[in-house]
């Protein structure tokens, strides 16, 4: 296992808005429209680390970040963890937003 030691105002998250067919509410798949005008949306993660400097946001809580304001992406403990551009983190909640599988965002 791993150890992860965050630094300065830095923030580590899990997209949980990600790539691929997403479902609405009434349960209507919508394929995904990678590679299309329509794939260029802003996504939301969940907050699991933030460095000592970090007052925006805190571990567990929810960040609407906008399009392509995240990292490659790299693997932890089995998931796929992205460093975020806090200059560009739209909204923050402290539960799981509901809009996201229906294609609202």
């Amino acid at each position: 296992m791993s150890t992860i030691r965050r630094i300065h105002d830095k923030v580590l998250a899990k997209m949980i808005d990600g790539f691929g067919n997403r479902k609405t509410a009434g349960g209507i798949i919508i394929q995904e429209a990678d590679g299309t005008e329509k794939a260029i949306r802003p996504r939301w993660f969940e907050i699991l680390f933030t460095g000592p400097e970090q007052a925006d946001v805190q571990p567990g809580e929810y960040v609407l970040m906008a399009h392509g304001r995240w990292s490659r992406g790299i693997d932890y403990e089995g998931d796929k963890v992205y460093f975020l551009d806090n200059e560009e983190m739209l909204a923050v909640s402290n539960e799981i937003p509901s809009d996201i599988n229906d294609g609202s965002v």
